[in-house]
């Protein structure tokens, strides 16, 4: 066994030993700063060649190679906005009403004219989807729209339009009410 070994370590031995570890460890950590002392991490993308796009991250205090380029990002980003705090559906029901005319034989044909209609969030929500439920009766309407209202800007309603044909062996036909549906986010 080697001389060193044959003495056990004494107090001193062991805190000079400590002390060497924590100025050689700390001065390490003193050069290399990853992240950057701004919180920015500081990388070198290759800009051509077999490692095209390939990634390595550096020392803020150090410079990318020939070839290069730098690439930078935070690694704490900025605060993003709020998110809703209460998100309400609110409806509204589109009236179909059916005008019929005799298709002859005791037959009629009932036909609603296109209506639109709108539901509405209440003051300081905004629209972030809709849409149309079910009709109250077996008839299928045609939904020709179905969209965010007003067209251009923040979204505060959902618009609906339809109509509808049926037959009947009566000359009237009941309403269908189609409900309208707009989900409403407030911050």
């Amino acid at each position: 066994m080697p001389k060193l070994f044959r003495k056990p370590l004494t107090v001193g031995h062991t805190l000079a030993v400590i002390a060497a570890a924590v100025v050689l460890g700390g001065g390490a950590f003193a050069v290399a700063s990853i992240p950057g002392p701004s919180g920015v991490i500081k990388s070198c993308v290759e800009k051509g060649g077999s490692a095209k796009g390939a990634l390595r991250v550096i020392d803020s205090a150090k410079t990318c190679r020939s070839g290069e380029r730098t690439l930078r990002w935070n690694q704490k980003g900025r605060r993003g906005a709020a998110g809703a705090t209460k998100v309400t559906v609110r409806s509204k029901n589109l009236v179909l009403t059916y005008f019929c005319t005799s298709a002859g034989s005791g037959l009629y044909s009932c036909f609603a004219n296109p209506v639109t209609a709108t539901a509405h969030c209440h003051a300081g929500e905004r629209a972030t989807g809709g849409g149309y439920g079910k009709p109250n009766d077996e008839t299928a309407p045609d939904v020709t729209e179905s969209t965010p209202a007003p067209s251009t800007g923040t979204p505060t309603a959902w618009t609906v339009t339809a109509s509808s044909g049926a037959g009947s062996g009566v000359a009237s036909h009941p309403d269908t009410v189609v409900p309208v549906r707009v989900v409403c986010a407030a911050p």
